[in-house]
């Protein structure tokens, strides 16, 4: 099989061959909607060698959908010998879907990465970190020799560290920053919250403009952040004495939560619930049903509407599919006895009329 890509003088660059990839594999699999129609033609208005990658991409595809008719995906039960061909195809349909569904390997400096509603990706920065960014995401990525410098501006994003002692990691996000080595945590950054939470290993999160690298460093040698009770406690005892930096040291299965107008907040939310959105999922646990729809809107344009008449007080629970808004409108329906509309860009939920 010949590479499309090689038949040109300007080759397209491998980390758009990939996105392109993922694009199709989204456009071809199980769980396609308008959210994620309307991202690729996003995604393609962007650039046009956006829209070169997605054509390869495409070709490849279909050259793996003819050879995957030679290869059954599942052998028959007939006892005649198998050709010696087969595995050679196989293999060539293999290296084929790697191409798009691979991670994304971006070795140089990236500047400005973002997704669309409803899309998530996935890569690899020049000195060997796994970044994950989830729906509505948008990263600035700023190396220099001092330090690995990374701006969330709005959204989600996980971070999986490569270990480089002598070369800080730092991400910002508003008014605060988290400084860490060979570790991972998830950052999220909303409008009126910013929460960090640690998977594993060490970080500090501190003010950006107190964070300095000795301030971080000290920092490190100091206990973790510990919780107490069920509840989550609110730690700004930490930072009431005068003089005193507002500086935090999380240890795995913490989370920090920065609230406007309201002081930090530690707890310990389960690490599977936190990084779901890893999987395509949206879990709940007895969350009021208008926060439920906003995280559902997270990953969909077409809006889930809670009407004024149904209760405030209605509480959800459950595993969803990120994106799949109407299948959670009608459980929430089913179990609430609510009615369900569909109008226009939205999915409406209101009070039931039957008796």
């Amino acid at each position: 099989m010949s590479s499309p890509q090689r038949n040109t003088n300007n080759p397209v660059a491998p980390e758009r061959l990939a996105e392109a990839g993922v694009w199709i594999a989204r456009l071809h699999g199980g769980n396609r909607t308008r959210a994620i129609e309307a991202g690729l033609k996003r995604w393609l208005r962007e650039d046009a060698e956006n829209a070169r990658a997605f054509e390869i991409a495409t070709e490849v595809w279909d050259d793996a959908e003819n050879l995957r008719r030679f290869v059954p995906l599942r052998p028959k039960l007939a006892s005649r010998p198998r050709s010696s061909m087969a595995p050679i195809f196989a293999m060539a349909a293999a290296a084929s879907l790697l191409l798009f569904l691979g991670a994304v390997l971006w070795f140089q400096n990236l500047g400005v990465i973002t997704t669309g509603v409803g899309e998530q990706r996935q890569m690899v920065l020049e000195d060997g970190t796994r970044v994950f960014l989830n729906t509505d995401t948008r990263l600035v990525v700023s190396y220099n020799n001092d330090a690995r410098r990374v701006e969330l501006r709005r959204g989600e994003a996980l971070f999986n560290v490569a270990k480089k002692s002598d070369w800080p990691f730092i991400v910002t996000a508003g008014d605060r920053e988290v400084r860490a080595l060979g570790t991972s945590f998830v950052v999220r950054r909303e409008e009126q919250q910013l929460a960090v939470t640690l998977v594993e290993g060490k970080v500090v999160v501190s003010p950006v403009q107190q964070a300095t690298q000795s301030a971080a460093e000290s920092a490190l040698a100091q206990q973790p952040a510990q919780s107490t009770g069920s509840a989550a406690p609110s730690v700004d005892k930490q930072t009431s004495a005068p003089g005193r930096s507002d500086v935090f040291t999380l240890a795995p299965g913490q989370r920090l939560t920065f609230g406007a107008g309201s002081p930090a907040r530690l707890d310990t939310p389960s690490v599977e619930k936190a990084t779901a959105w890893r999987r395509g999922q949206v879990i709940l646990d007895d969350t009021p049903l208008r926060a439920a729809a906003e995280e559902m809107n997270r990953y969909n344009a077409i809006k889930l509407v809670v009407a004024e008449d149904v209760a405030a007080d209605l509480l959800v629970s459950g595993l969803f599919q990120a994106g799949d808004s109407i299948h959670f409108a009608n459980a929430v329906a089913d179990t609430y006895n609510l009615n369900v509309q569909e109008r226009n860009d939205e999915i409406i939920l209101s009070r039931s009329t039957r008796h």
